[in-house]
């Protein structure tokens, strides 16, 4: 920033003067002719030097000095007293009042530009340590970590959380070796893995993702998820970005199992609670009329859906926690796939699917115990159908071998064609995709955010497109396998 000079001094000749003297040196010159309007502008203009002549009316330079010194805002300012007497009472005086320095007329030109040039840069420092020795008191406490980049990725500073979310040593004096990614990328994946591509730019709101970095379960420790915010500030050649890692992990987790929760709800307690009220509606409405078989049939139809919907409680509350299933006790067999893609296809409504896998998977399992898969499939099959033109889309699902000890599931519909704008957004957490379709459908968005907090909660990864050969989207889910030992 250029640093700003305020110079009083009642007299025009005087401020030009000085004016000539520092004039295209780099500084933003202020004016003010009295001492009132010195202090005035002194507290609207904050500036980086006062130049104060002594010799004012009605109040001298050196009370202006010592009023100046009283304002909490303006108290540290540097404030040159200029005067024309060289009488040592006089500069006593000033520096009693407050004064940092003092010149004394006629100017010597070079003298006074690099005096004026040195407390101006003294000032610029001042103000960096104490800017600098504020952010670290605010971030040593931090619940939230904090870092300082450089243009490489080199960290130049990290608070005491960060350190603790990176692994680092907790003595903040300790440098730290190696740049920001290539340490966060040791315990943790970014995803979604287009946002990371143009890394590190900073965050914004057109930025059509949010940064995250999660450390998938392992046998010993939860998934773990951090928002990763930056914030760009230019300074000269080279360029800080301030990194923001927010632990974020207990949002997701809830947002993901509540949403998960509700949809096991709306599936699979439809037909039991409908079974009983369509028996008790009957019943209720029209028993005087019935036979005694009758009643016993209504009743025992009744009775049957109230125990069906005993046990699919039972079962849904099993929904209220997903997890990953690292040591396998409770991994799902991709052998039991194609029956469960099939049962929630008939819960959904989806009558055109065929699902694909080779014999030599069927024995593997994936890390996701049954109930994940199962919320998989409903987010995904669910918006086939509910973004399907006609409400009846054909649906191919494929299983095949990923990458080392990963499955990869393709879900292939003939429905809509996403532009790109909602092919980036489908992801976001609650994404309203149906406002741009037909307005009408209803539900909190595309759902495919739970969809990703399932799947990078396991260390997968996961991807959407268009068809290529016809309307239609390809969600592709790649998923670790449980490995033996």
């Amino acid at each position: 920033m250029t640093p700003t000079i305020l110079i009083v001094d009642d007299e025009p000749a005087g401020q030009q003067v000085v004016e000539s003297i520092l004039y295209d040196q780099g500084y933003k010159m202020e004016f003010a002719s009295n001492g009132k309007d010195a202090l005035k502008k002194a507290v609207a203009l904050r500036p980086d030097l006062i130049l104060l002549d002594i010799m004012l009316p009605e109040m001298d330079g050196i009370q202006v000095c010592q009023m100046l010194r009283k304002h909490k805002d303006i108290a540290k300012t540097p404030i040159v007293m200029l005067t024309a007497l060289n009488d040592r009472d006089i500069r006593i005086a000033s520096l009693d009042a407050g004064a940092d320095d003092f010149f004394t007329k006629p100017f010597d030109r070079a003298e006074l530009r690099a005096r004026v040039r040195s407390i101006t840069q003294l000032n610029k420092y001042r103000l960096l340590h104490e800017r600098n020795w504020m952010f670290s008191w605010i971030t040593e406490s931090a619940s939230d970590g904090y870092l300082l980049i450089q243009n490489g990725g080199e960290i130049e500073y990290a608070n005491p959380r960060a350190r603790f979310f990176l692994g680092l040593d907790m003595d903040t004096s300790t440098p730290v070796a190696g740049t920001f990614l290539e340490i966060a990328s040791r315990q943790y994946k970014p995803q979604p893995q287009e946002a990371w591509e143009n890394w590190p730019a900073p965050s914004t709101k057109q930025s059509a993702h949010i940064r995250y970095l999660v450390r998938p379960e392992t046998n010993t420790a939860h998934e773990f998820w951090l928002e990763t915010s930056v914030f760009e500030t230019p300074g000269g050649e080279t360029v800080s970005r301030i990194i923001r890692l927010r632990d974020v992990t207990a949002e997701i987790l809830n947002r993901r199992n509540t949403r998960s929760f509700g949809e096991a709800i709306t599936h699979k307690v439809r037909t039991p609670v409908t079974q009983i009220i369509s028996s008790l509606d009957l019943l209720s409405r029209h028993a005087e009329k019935m036979s005694p078989q009758e009643i016993a049939e209504f009743s025992t139809t009744a009775l049957l859906g109230a125990k069906r919907l005993s046990e699919t409680l039972d079962r849904v509350l099993t929904y209220s926690k997903l997890y990953t299933d690292i040591d396998g006790t409770k991994s799902f067999r991709l052998a039991e796939f194609k029956a469960l893609v099939e049962g929630v296809a008939a819960e959904i409504g989806i009558s055109q699917l065929s699902v694909s896998m080779p014999e030599t998977l069927k024995q593997i399992h994936i890390v996701l115990p049954e109930q994940s898969v199962e919320v998989l499939l409903w987010e995904i099959l669910e918006n086939s159908r509910k973004f399907h033109p006609a409400g009846s889309p054909n649906v191919q699902v494929k299983v095949t071998p990923g990458e080392a000890y990963k499955i990869e599931f393709q879900f292939i519909d003939n429905g809509i064609t996403l532009s790109p704008k909602q092919l980036t957004t489908a992801w976001l957490p609650y994404y309203q995709g149906e406002k741009d379709f037909t307005g009408e459908a209803p539900g909190m968005g595309l759902g495919l955010s739970t969809v990703n907090a399932i799947v990078w909660g396991a260390g997968g990864t996961s991807a959407i497109k268009n068809r290529e050969d016809e309307p239609g989207l390809v969600v592709k889910l790649i998923i670790p396998v449980v490995r033996d030992g």
